[in-house]
């Protein structure tokens, strides 16, 4: 819509505002695939409702973020500010060519054609701000640059002219005026070959040289008449009306004066009206009129005044510019690199979050790992020492079984032996002698058999037996052993078979065990050894 907006109201011959001027480039652009700098050059300050929207026109064109995303953007800054140093709005200009010095990548070493243009604008450009190193470095840049044009190199030497001179380094002056001077001879071009005519019949006037002088001179004159050049024009007729006073042709000077006034009549221009005056002063003091050579004096002084303080005051506006620009691309410098720090540190600080994220991850993960790997070696572990205690328990209720066993056949043989006894007097040889084979074959319960009845003790109940050792010293084995078996849970006749010894023997032995821990029930104590 804004496109058709555009072509609506051009098509009825309505000026353009910035808007719309913009969206006809990019619209074009888009369409017909035309560079943006081509589309520039066809638009013309008169296209625009006014200077205001010419201006704001320029700097929304580089601001547009489609135009500063093209590899043009460089090339287009540099259009805009050559058109606008054309225009001798070198502080305008100023703006987009340092965009351009600042965006081009390589500006110094490219040889992009565009770019032999661009140091020659720009050498002009710090020339008006008597930036004078500034302005030899871009000027010696250009002339170097492929692209440079054998035209553009007359302007090239002239300005470097300028700047020597200047510097008071007339001898380097004057070399590149000569160049500038012959550069524009080769070519033909006489507009250039009358203003540098004038600036070299200068020099050769100031050294006294009055013919080289006058030729030189009085053909920058023909040529700036020629082509209505009245600047130059007045510039070298009062030099030709200085050199017909210094060589006493009186009657050609007053004739020179009086073109001279016409030529003055309508101008405006402070420093030409000081030349008049100044010129009018040699030229009243040669004719011996005093009194108009001191009124053309005041004059002469007055506008030198006002030339110098325009001069003084357009220094300071300048140096204020630069000074004002420079601060601000410094605090805009300043501004992207702390942005550009800020951002490398919101990024080292994301890579940090995210290495110590994946470092955390990694780590718990293995930390899970080790868990499961410790939980499943404790649940192994456990597993096989709850299998050894199992087997420990069978091995211990087996040696129990088997001291339970041999000790039943003890009563059994002692029940024989008590009988045998009693009726020994109605018993035959053969039973004596058959009792008294069976009492030799019978093995006992031995000390190896508590010893193995301990070790396996000690695995179900680890520090059971040095308990007693350490804190009932006073304590007998047989009564230490007791309590063995009732930590075993076993019945009085199971521990009585189990010990070798009758069911009253467990009855007293415990009742001894019970006194010396100080504990009367018969619960307490099975509590109490329990709780070993």
């Amino acid at each position: 819509m804004l496109f058709f907006c555009v072509l609506t109201s051009n098509s009825f011959g309505a000026k353009l505002i910035a808007d719309q001027g913009v969206a006809k480039i990019i619209a074009q652009h888009d369409s017909k695939g035309t560079s943006y700098v081509e589309l520039f050059e066809g638009f013309q300050s008169s296209d625009f409702s006014s200077n205001k929207e010419w201006n704001r026109f320029l700097k929304r064109l580089c601001k547009t973020e489609k135009v500063t995303e093209t590899d043009e953007y460089p090339e287009l800054c540099f259009a805009i500010g050559r058109r606008l140093s054309e225009g001798q709005k070198y502080r305008e200009a100023y703006y987009f060519l340092y965009i351009t010095l600042r965006e081009e990548k390589e500006v110094y070493t490219s040889k992009k054609p565009y770019l032999a243009l661009f140091h020659e604008t720009l050498g002009q450009v710090y020339y008006f701000f008597r930036r004078f190193d500034l302005s030899e470095k871009h000027l010696k840049i250009s002339l170097r640059h492929p692209g440079i044009s054998e035209e553009d190199k007359i302007k090239l030497y002239n300005t470097l002219s300028l700047i020597y001179r200047d510097k008071a380094d007339n001898k380097t002056s004057e070399f590149y005026l000569q160049k500038a001077y012959n550069q524009a001879v080769k070519l033909k071009n006489e507009a250039w070959t009358g203003i540098l005519s004038g600036n070299l019949g200068y020099i050769a006037l100031s050294k006294k040289d009055h013919e080289t002088a006058r030729k030189l001179i009085d053909f920058d004159y023909q040529v700036s008449t020629k082509n209505r050049q009245t600047n130059s024009q007045i510039n070298a007729l009062a030099l030709l009306i200085e050199l017909d006073l210094m060589e006493n042709k009186l009657p050609q000077s007053t004739l020179k004066m009086m073109v001279f006034d016409s030529l003055m009549q309508d101008e405006t221009n402070s420093q030409l009206w000081g030349l008049f005056y100044r010129t009018k002063i040699t030229y009243y003091e040669k004719l011996g009129q005093y009194e108009m050579a001191l009124k053309s004096f005041r004059k002469f002084i007055s506008y030198k005044q006002i030339n110098d303080e325009k001069r003084q005051f357009l220094n300071i506006q300048n140096a204020e510019f630069q000074i004002e620009f420079e601060r601000k691309q410094g605090e805009n410098t300043i501004y992207k690199e702390k942005k550009k720090t800020d951002d490398l540190i919101i990024l080292g600080l994301f890579v940090i979050c995210l290495i110590l994220g994946l470092t955390s991850f990694i780590i718990i993960k293995q930390i899970q790992r080790k868990r499961r790997q410790d939980k499943e070696l404790l649940t192994l572990r456990a597993q096989k020492m709850e299998d050894e205690l199992h087997a420990t328990e069978r091995e211990m209720r087996a040696l129990l079984s088997t001291m339970f066993d041999k000790n039943k056949v003890i009563f059994e043989l002692q029940e024989q032996v008590e009988s045998f006894e009693k009726n020994q007097h109605s018993r035959t040889d053969s039973e004596k002698e058959t009792m008294l084979n069976d009492l030799q074959s019978f093995s006992l319960l031995t000390e190896n058999d508590w010893i193995e009845f301990k070790r396996l003790f000690e695995k179900l109940n680890p520090g059971f037996f040095d308990f007693f050792q350490e804190k009932f010293p006073e304590i007998t084995a047989a009564e230490i052993r007791l309590a063995a078996l009732i930590k075993l849970n076993l019945s009085n006749l199971e521990m009585a078979r189990t010990l070798a010894i009758s069911p009253d023997s467990v009855r007293k032995t415990n009742l001894r065990l019970r006194k010396k821990l100080n504990i009367e029930s018969l619960d307490d104590l099975t509590r109490f050894i329990k709780g070993i």
